[in-house]
């Protein structure tokens, strides 16, 4: 067996990049085409050369958020099944500026990213648009926790959604932000606790399963997190970072599986994954290259897989891993 050679770049791309040096953000909302805010539609956050930074879902009304961003230019990119795709392009200027000798405040850019159904859309799968009648002190409760969240008052933000859940105990939305905010936390026991009982009450809901697969990727559960990744597409076929993630996890099934031909289907199926997100992401996705460099290395193909780190490298010249793919493509070629 060949001697691994591209385990750093690996863990690097489990799931989206997040977080930079500065700590600018972008805040919007996503409205439907008769101006009501809209819940569960995927955002994205690109960076200047097409790759996904950054992944979230809009909650409370259409709200989404992305922080500790530096300057530069962005495109938020919403998904949501039976729409069209919205796009928002954000431009973030180098603006900070201190009103104390402690107090560092940097730009805050709002959005608002309009979605529009389809002219013929298909139907989506049965319960996917997931409506429930909360009664009020549940609803007011949530959007409080909500926005404590948003603010960084994560302790609060927990206690007035366990009260939202207190008031309306088959709370989907509220459950779900429960999960999502502890798995952010690093409490996986509390999120899988909450995740699973968001999908006892809809089992349809895309998010539950992405975030459950998000889990299962920092636990190295890799088969679990498969399964919920590949849910999660098959629920919102658009989503890219559905499709991506789940092409990872059958990597690193394969990559831990010893018979050669035991891997070949889940380097087949991962080939498709990360065909679909590269499609849905414009082909701007460029960490598919990544991944199907790992796809050609586990086949044995080290010239296809220096290939595919060598086009990386054109679509990212400076990216800064470069030196380290750079040293991976040398390895691949190194004669034996």
């Amino acid at each position: 067996m060949s001697k691994r050679i591209l385990p750093v770049l690996a863990s690097l791309l489990l799931l989206p990049i997040t977080g930079f040096a500065q700590n600018s953000m972008i805040k919007g909302k996503v409205r439907g085409g008769d101006g009501a805010g809209v819940n569960n539609a995927a955002v994205e956050l690109r960076g200047a050369s097409g790759a996904v930074i950054g992944q979230s879902f809009s909650r409370n009304e259409g709200d989404f958020s992305f922080s500790g961003l530096r300057p530069g230019e962005y495109e938020v990119y919403v998904t949501l099944s039976g729409y069209e795709p919205g796009v928002q392009l954000v431009s973030l200027r180098d603006s900070m500026r201190i009103s104390a000798p402690t107090d560092v405040i940097s730009e805050v850019v709002s959005v608002e990213v309009v979605l529009h159904r389809k002219v013929e859309p298909s139907p989506g799968p049965p319960g996917t648009n997931f409506v429930q009648d909360v009664p009020k002190p549940a609803r007011e409760a949530y959007a409080k926790g909500a926005a404590k969240i948003r603010d960084g008052k994560s302790d609060e933000g927990i206690a007035l959604l366990r009260e939202a859940i207190s008031e309306f105990n088959d709370y989907f939305d509220a459950h779900l932000a429960l999960g999502f905010e502890f798995y952010r936390l690093g409490k996986d026991n509390d999120a899988l606790e909450s995740l699973e009982r968001a999908r006892q009450i809809n089992d349809k809901g895309a998010v539950v399963y992405y975030t459950f697969g998000m889990v299962m990727v920092r636990q190295q559960k890799f088969r679990a997190a498969e399964y919920a990744f590949g849910k999660s597409a098959e629920l919102n076929e658009s989503h890219v970072n559905s499709h991506f993630n789940h092409a990872v996890a059958l990597i690193e099934i394969a990559v831990r599986t010893k018979e050669q031909n035991d891997k070949t289907p889940f380097l087949a199926k991962a080939d498709q994954e990360l065909d679909r997100s590269w499609e849905l992401s414009g082909k701007r996705l460029n960490t598919v290259y990544l991944q199907r460099a790992r796809v050609q290395e586990e086949r044995g193909d080290r010239e296809a897989a220096a290939q595919q780190l060598e086009k990386y490298l054109k679509a990212e010249p400076e990216a800064k891993n470069a030196a380290a793919v750079k040293a991976a493509i040398a390895k691949l070629r190194e004669k034996k």
